[in-house]
């Protein structure tokens, strides 16, 4: 990588510090607002969009990458956009305008937007701006300043004024006109409505006209997409090719192009999407949820596979979500692509029928045992069900008995809970209505997973009282809680053709253009009452769309006597026809990698202590932990290290053998043992003084020249699975070993 240093930086950012502030090694010398984002340098991509926004700055690349992280900004890719910013500042530190950037690119981190913000501010006193850039900065500083204005809704409208000054101001600044219609659209998710979409979309047609290609379309496409989505197909026809380089821009077209029922065009996006990220994740050891929208990209990939009866695509995106890297701070089951992942795994074997491979999945490590039971709930719902379609009566009884059993605790835990905070209240002689209310809190507390449960079992004995033959009862008791089983299928499986063909008929009547409601609606039909011909005009329905279908799957295998009756082929899949409406596009396969896919780790042969050589391809054949630390004088290091080492034991267990790398010389690599006292490191330590392979594991500050503490998880093919480069080292040592585990299983 490109060494990004000054002295004017480092001296100005040194100043910057409190007189007697300690900066730890590997924190920014810029503030705590640095510590976090990308600290490499990156090139000029030249894909980011056709933008320009005059700054003043010194450095003679200064304005091209400016105009980089704004398109950046423009395609919601802030973890860019901040390595755009941050390359500026370090040549030219007293550029304000990169620090409105920066504190654009944190919209949804007021934390460190205010840091941002409040150092634009500091700069425009001792260096006042003129013109435009005075209008952006004073708008970005008044935003955050919540001591000039506490109200946050009143901060928000003044921002949205003085954006419309600014175009007012200066009509030629296409910029400020795309930027309004960005933060008029992210506030009326803030509670400020929208109150004119043709006002809005006439400000971006001003846009259009004089830069038909403007990466504003973004904008088109997030105003119109729940309001009228048709408006929006020009933008999303367009919107991947003003922006290629950037992931988000291909995304954004799947909306308007899945709300249109153009499942084929919304598939394709969301693949480019994931392709174009993936191939970013593995240039710069990038972990997939440091990426802005990247789960829910994926998982809305999965659900349109699935509407395209693409249902082994569906399940796969699903498990690739749960094969990506976790991380305490991005990713665990109860949110980023675990979330997603788990849920789209489960609904896809679901709606595809696939339950003897339900069963086997839900005890498999694809979907962990979570440990709150109100958070396992859909793995056990799902394993119920599974048992029902199987007609593994008693299994069913066991799965109710068990999820009622945890409905009892909850209800239990929620009595006690009640119990003590009335005694507590009591005791501290609080009001009549103040005890009421503590005993509702406590009650609150409870009452989600209690309702959760008791729905859920509501379902389940139905199922059980389906195969008891008792179709009343289940039919009252399904009718009260939406079940996996559409309600047309359990209707025929009732006896109720009647009814079941009606269901049926409004299913295929509505052209949503989704293969399996559309292929189980055929199937109701037309043995419910076949004499009803809408169940053949579905049909015809079904192949319009049907290039992609796999009609080996249950609920498509079914529908072959029906082909056979209608004279279709054997294969009576049609293949699909490109709307004309649609731009030239670039090949997928030329995007990247569809599935999150481990990069190769940098080889390197690097001294120990005693001189021996020690290299990467030493571990070729096992895991390895490897370790980035900055030198036995960095305490919080020496933390790490004795952690690890009190802890070999388990990790010997666990068969991942570590390997600590140095900025010392090899002379002081003896210092880091001594820093052990409970004998010594019970793994090597080698030197990596001139910091060349803590720069091509991008454990390193280009901007500041700094190396920065990295611990890497790697397979025995010496890739990289998991990465933590941060201004602190990686203490979570249960996590560590537990994920190891985890990514190890997975990735074999």
């Amino acid at each position: 990588m490109t060494r990004l240093f000054t002295l004017p930086f480092l001296l100005s950012t040194l100043l910057a510090q409190e007189p007697n502030e300690t900066i730890k090694e590997g924190h920014s010398h810029n503030g705590h607002a640095f510590n976090e984002g990308p600290r490499q340098t990156g090139p000029l991509m030249g894909n980011t969009g056709d933008v320009h926004l005059p700054i003043t700055t010194t450095w003679d690349q200064g304005q091209a990458y400016f105009n980089q992280g704004l398109g950046q900004l423009h395609g919601f890719w802030y973890y860019e956009a901040e390595r755009s910013f941050r390359a500026i500042l370090a040549h030219d530190p007293n550029c304000a305008m990169a620090y409105w950037g920066l504190s654009q690119a944190n919209f949804e981190n007021e934390k460190r937007a205010k840091e941002f913000a409040k150092k634009a501010a500091e700069l425009i006193k001792k260096n006042p701006p003129e013109g435009h850039q005075k209008a952006y900065l004073e708008a970005e500083i008044a935003f955050h300043d919540e001591k000039k204005e506490k109200d946050t809704h009143k901060r928000r409208q003044n921002f949205l004024k003085a954006f419309e000054n600014i175009v007012l101001d200066y009509p030629d600044d296409l910029e400020a006109k795309a930027l309004l219609v960005c933060f008029r659209w992210q506030f009326s998710r803030k509670g400020i409505s929208i109150t004119s979409h043709v006002g809005m979309d006439a400000i971006l047609e001003q846009i259009f006209a004089k830069k038909p290609n403007h990466p504003a379309h973004h904008y088109a496409i997030h105003l119109w997409d729940y309001r009228r989505h048709e408006q929006a197909l020009d933008s999303a026809a367009k919107l991947g090719l003003t922006a290629p380089d950037i992931a988000h821009m291909w995304h954004m077209p799947g909306h308007i192009y899945s709300k249109s029922m153009r499942h084929h065009d919304a598939a394709w996006a969301q693949q480019a999407s994931a392709r174009i990220d993936h191939a970013h994740m593995q240039k710069w050891f990038l972990l997939p949820d440091q990426i802005h929208n990247y789960a829910h990209n994926n998982e809305w990939l999965s659900r349109t596979f699935l509407n395209l009866g693409k249902v082994r695509a569906a399940i796969d995106m699903a498990k690739s979500l749960l094969a990506n890297p976790r991380h305490p701070k991005l990713n665990n089951p109860g949110k980023g692509s675990a979330r997603y992942g788990r849920q789209a795994l489960i609904d896809s074997l679901e709606k595809s029928e696939l339950w003897q491979e339900a069963l086997e999945t839900a005890h498999s490590p694809w979907l962990e045992k979570l440990s709150k039971p109100q958070d396992d709930l859909s793995r056990l719902r799902l394993i119920a069900v599974a048992h029902f379609n199987l007609g593994q009566q008693v299994k069913l009884r066991k799965s109710i008995d068990l999820i009622d059993q945890h409905l009892k605790k909850a209800k239990a835990d929620q009595k006690t809970a009640k119990e003590k905070a009335v005694k507590k209240a009591t005791e501290e002689k609080k009001k009549e209505k103040e005890i009421k209310s503590a005993e509702k809190k406590a009650r609150n507390q409870f009452q989600k997973q209690i309702k959760k449960f008791e729905s859920t079992l509501t379902e389940l004995r139905g199922y059980q009282a389906a195969m008891n033959g008792d179709f009343k009862t289940a039919t009252e008791a399904l009718e009260k809680r939406p079940s996996h089983l559409s309600p047309m299928l359990r209707q025929l499986a009732y006896g109720d053709h009647k009814k079941a063909a009606e269901t049926a008929k409004k299913q295929i009547e509505k052209k949503n253009k989704e293969a399996l409601p559309l292929a189980q609606a055929i199937h109701t039909l037309y043995h419910a009452n076949k004499e009803d011909s809408a169940w053949k005009d579905g049909f015809e329905d079904l192949r319009s769309f049907s290039s992609e279908i796999e009609i080996d799957s249950p609920i498509f295998a079914r529908l072959a006597p029906i082909a056979k009756e209608l004279g279709y082929p054997d294969d009576w899949r049609l293949p699909h026809t490109p709307a004309d409406d649609l731009l030239p596009r670039p090949s997928l396969d030329e995007l990247g990698p569809l599935h999150w896919t481990p990069p190769a780790a940098p080889d390197f042969a690097l001294p120990d202590q005693n001189q021996n050589s020690i290299s990467l391809s030493d571990y070729r054949g096992k895991p390895l932990i490897l370790v980035f630390y900055l030198g036995a004088g960095c305490l919080h290091c020496t933390e790490q290290l004795t952690a690890m080492a009190d802890r070999y034991a388990d990790f010997e267990k666990a068969q991942l053998p570590i390997l600590a790398i140095s900025t010392d010389d090899v002379s002081k690599l003896k210092d880091s043992q001594a820093n052990y006292t409970k004998g010594k490191i019970p793994f090597p330590i080698v030197s990596d003084a001139p910091k060349e392979i803590f720069k091509k594991f991008t454990a390193h500050d280009d901007f500041e020249d700094q190396a920065l503490h990295g611990t890497f998880i790697l397979d025995d093919q010496g890739r990289i699975l998991w990465s933590d480069i941060s201004a602190d080292p990686f203490m979570e040592i249960d996590f560590l070993i537990k994920e190891s585990k985890r990514l190890l299983s997975l990735h074999k």
